[in-house]
C-alpha cells in the first residue's frame, strides 16, 4: 500500500504494478537474508547437511531442495500479505483519482 500510495500515485502506476514492485522487493530480501537465517538456525543447534557431491546430485535431494525453497517463498509471501489486515486499501484509489483530476 505504501508503494501504491507513493510511487503509484507519483508515476501513475497501476495497483498491480505497485504490487509487483513490492513482491520484487520482498523476494530480494528473502534471498539476501537467506544466509542470515541459516546462520541463526546453526546457532540454535540445527546441523548443516554434510552431503557429498554425488549425494547432492540425487533426484530426491534436488526435489527436496526445490520443495524447501518453494515452501520458503510461499511462507514469505503469505507473511508479506499480513499487512493487508492493517492498511487502508481505499487510500491509493482516492489519491490516484485526486492526482488525475488535477
Amino acid at each position: 500500500n505504501a508503494i501504491d500510495c507513493t510511487l503509484g500515485v507519483t508515476f501513475g502506476l497501476s495497483t498491480l504494478t505497485a504490487a509487483s514492485v513490492g513482491a520484487l522487493i520482498s523476494n530480494s530480501c528473502g534471498v539476501a537474508f537467506g544466509n542470515t537465517l541459516e546462520a541463526m538456525f546453526s546457532a540454535f543447534g540445527l546441523p548443516r547437511p554434510n552431503l557429498s557431491s554425488a549425494q547432492r546430485k540425487l533426484a530426491v535431494v534436488t526435489r527436496i531442495s526445490f520443495a524447501g525453497n518453494l515452501i520458503g517463498i510461499i511462507i514469505g509471501g503469505l507473511l508479506g500479505l499480513c499487512n493487508l489486515f492493517f492498511i487502508d486499501t481505499g487510500k491509493s484509489s482516492t489519491l490516484k483519482l485526486e492526482a488525475f483530476n488535477k
